[in-house]
């Protein structure tokens, strides 16, 4: 019996935490596609899925830290994980928007030029 109460408290308790770096995998994992090919069939969708992703990493993440600091740190360092991950992904999803939009825009500029002459 306390085998099974020594293991119950060993696991931790800050589910929050656990559900910041999950989903900051997650949104790895959906920019993981990328390089696999089938992201390009649709990339604003698997953007969209990372920065959704990112954002519940970045909610839950700070839930996580403010869960670790009531259960004596347990799990703060998980939490602070995701956070980090979740605002890197959220910077990755940026950049890639405006990378879009700059190739969106470069290729009106040359149809235009084009057009002109």
């Amino acid at each position: 019996m306390d085998d099974v109460a020594a293991r119950r408290n060993a696991r931790s308790r800050n589910r929050p935490a656990k559900v910041s770096v999950c989903s900051a995998g997650f949104g790895i994992a959906a920019l993981a596609n990328f390089a696999t090919g089938i992201a390009w069939i649709s990339p604003a969708v698997f953007v969209g899925m990372t920065a959704l992703c990112a954002l519940v990493a970045i909610i839950s993440g700070h839930m996580g830290r403010f869960r670790g600091r009531r259960l004596a740190g347990d799990g703060r360092g998980t939490a602070l994980l995701g956070l980090v991950l979740g605002w890197l992904l959220i910077i990755v999803c940026l950049l890639a928007t405006i990378a879009a939009l700059g190739l969106i825009a470069g290729l009106a500029v040359l149809t235009d030029a084009a057009n002109s002459k």
